[in-house]
Formats: structure tokens, C-alpha cells, sequence
């Protein structure tokens, strides 16, 4: 049984993630500046956490503002989110799971809970209607304060697609070195840092892994935080 990989997702981005926080460097304040880019516009902003960051600054992590179309590039060792990364499992509701093809009753297996400071990442996986089968496919979806771009320009990435609608977003489709042709990733930038989908399939459900990820994308992009301080 091939089955949900999560740990392709982890050997992949979460290794790759500890080494960028080994060679990160922040200011000797503890605050570090970098771009944000929204609405077409880049802006220098401070990593700190002073009371005078407005309510349209994504670094700001007590905003009530909707910044769902915002993609945050600060660096993800440097980013305020580091250690407030909610759970992501919890977030999607039985109804959006089962129109996405999730089994609700196998249950939101989170892989370690927070894997790093870097990284919330939860196993979903699908029933086999027949019950021959385990499960018919499954899928890592993650969250972490890594920009997208940490994550999309890695040597071990290689993007199939770019600029997939899936919301106020884009996403990128690729394949991860070690993936097989049954397994196709995906992952868009958020105010907070990234998301990241790793769908898993197996041999007796087949299908085109890369527009099964985007499909369940886009039913659970809705679920992920879009306000800094409604991240739980």
C-alpha cells in the first residue's frame, strides 16, 4: 500500500526549512525586515512585534483584518508566525472533508502535531466505498511560516504548473524528488508564510494526481487562517 506520505512532505520541506533557520541572521534588536507583497505593491516592514504595525500589516499578529490576499515574503526563521503556527487539523469542518473525498470517521491524524516551529502539518486520507482497499488515496496538508518562495525554489522541486486559481490565491503545482507518478504536491503563500497539500495515491484508484490536489485545495483553501489574529 503506497498510502498518504507525509513524511515526503517532511523530508522535503521541513529539512530544507531547518537548514534555512541555520543560515537565517535577524538584527541584533531581534527584529528582522523584509518585503511583503499584496495588492501588486512591495513594502519594507519589521519582523518586531511593536504596538504601532497597522492593521493591514500581515506582521502585525493580532490583526482582524482579512488578508487572504496577501503573500508574506519575509524569510520563515525571521517571521513573527515561527512559534504561533496553529493546528491545522482541527480547522476543517466534516462537511468540507467529505465534498473534498475525506473520510471524516478515519480521523485528523496530525504527524507529531508541530513537527518543527516551522511546520503544523495533519494526514487526511479517503475510505474505499468497496472496503477492498485500506483507503483509496491521501493527502499531508501543512502550514508554515516559510514564504513560498523558501519553498517553491528548491532544487528538489519541480513545479509542473504556476498561478492555478484556487481562491484569492494562486497556487503552485510540482513534484518532489522521490515522488512517483502516483503523488503530485501543491502549495500557495499566505500572509503567515505558506501551504503546502502532498497527495498520496495508490494503484488500484487511478486518477490524475495533480488535478486531484488542486480540486482538494481548492475545498479546504477557505479553512486556512486568513486573520493574523484568528489563527484558532
Amino acid at each position: 500500500m503506497m498510502g498518504v506520505r507525509p513524511w515526503v512532505l517532511v523530508s522535503g520541506v521541513v529539512v530544507a526549512v531547518v537548514m534555512l533557520v541555520g543560515g537565517c541572521s535577524s538584527s541584533s534588536s531581534g527584529s528582522a525586515s523584509s518585503g511583503v507583497t499584496g495588492a501588486g505593491t512591495t513594502t519594507t516592514v519589521s519582523a518586531s512585534e511593536s504596538p504601532q504595525l497597522s492593521e493591514d500589516d500581515p506582521l502585525n499578529v493580532n490583526s482582524t483584518k482579512d488578508l487572504s490576499t496577501v503573500t508574506a515574503t519575509i524569510d520563515g526563521a525571521d517571521s513573527p508566525y515561527l512559534y504561533r503556527l496553529p493546528n491545522i487539523c482541527p480547522r476543517f469542518p466534516d462537511g468540507a472533508l467529505v465534498k473534498a473525498g475525506i473520510d471524516p470517521s478515519l480521523g485528523l491524524n496530525p504527524f507529531s502535531g508541530r513537527t518543527t516551529s516551522l511546520l503544523q502539518s495533519c494526514e487526511l486520507t479517503a475510505s474505499d466505498p468497496s472496503g477492498q482497499n485500506p483507503q483509496l488515496w491521501g493527502v499531508a496538508i501543512g502550514i508554515t511560516s516559510n514564504n513560498i518562495d523558501e519553498l517553491i525554489n528548491q532544487s528538489r522541486i519541480h513545479v509542473v504548473k504556476s498561478n492555478v486559481a484556487i481562491g484569492p490565491h494562486s497556487e503552485f503545482v510540482y513534484h518532489s524528488d522521490g515522488d512517483t507518478a502516483l503523488d503530485c504536491e501543491a502549495a500557495w503563500g499566505t500572509f503567515f508564510g505558506a501551504v503546502m497539500l502532498n497527495y498520496s495515491g495508490n494503484t488500484w484508484y487511478p486518477n490524475d494526481p495533480c488535478a486531484k490536489v488542486v480540486d482538494i485545495a481548492r475545498v479546504l483553501y477557505p479553512y486556512i487562517p486568513s486573520r493574523p489574529g484568528r489563527r484558532r
